[in-house]
């Protein structure tokens, strides 16, 4: 991508980012077939990306199912479906004519989501605050200069490895729609829970 006009940020991983990020780099492994790298942080984990990318006759799909995988590996089996039910009103199985129905999202999963991903999210993006979507509703979220980005400066990674398939995992997964908006630029990036996605024009 272009030169970013602003100054690099020198990130402060907490125990957590650090716990959360050694997890994240060993389901990609896993879900890569086992591409590695000897790099510490985030720069092993977009070694691990680019090697993926450039195999040869890689997909966007594939790409975009690893992170998914990984995702879904990272929230442990317990918490999509206590999400599908508690947040986007999905109806679990219980022997009726309304199971799989989604009656939702409620109301609160917006604001709620957004309120806390800075915390589960930060080992990838960095520091990130609520904000209000572009239709003024509750349920934005601001990430300040992006860690995943500023890192790679990479457009290919922050489309197929962040992008798309965040936003495929929320709304196929987890029941609830999500836009992820990058600037490039700035490094600046708009995530808005409860909004439906366009095509990338980019």
């Amino acid at each position: 991508v272009p030169d970013c006009e602003l100054e690099d940020l020198v990130y402060k991983d907490s125990a957590l980012d650090k716990a959360l990020l050694f997890v994240f780099r060993k389901l990609v492994a896993k879900n890569t077939n086992g591409v590695t790298s000897d790099k510490p942080g985030i720069e092993g984990l977009l070694e691990q990306g680019r090697k993926f990318m450039l195999q040869p006759n890689q997909t966007p799909e594939a790409q975009h199912k690893m992170v998914r995988d990984t995702l879904g590996g990272l929230m442990t089996p317990v918490l999509p479906p206590f999400y599908r039910i508690f947040m986007s009103g999905i109806v679990p199985k219980i022997g009726s004519k309304w199971d799989g129905k989604q009656i939702g999202p409620w109301f609160y999963a917006p604001f709620l989501t957004s309120f806390v991903t800075p915390t589960f999210f930060g080992f990838l993006v960095g520091p990130s605050y609520v904000n209000r979507r572009k239709d003024g509703q509750l349920g934005g979220l601001v990430v300040e200069k992006c860690k995943f980005l500023q890192e790679s400066g990479c457009k290919g990674l922050c489309l197929h490895q962040c992008k798309l398939p965040a936003q495929q995992f929320f709304k196929d997964e987890l029941g609830l729609p999500l836009t992820v908006i990058p600037n490039f630029e700035t490094q600046e990036c708009q995530w808005s829970f409860g909004e439906e996605p366009v095509p990338p024009n980019f």
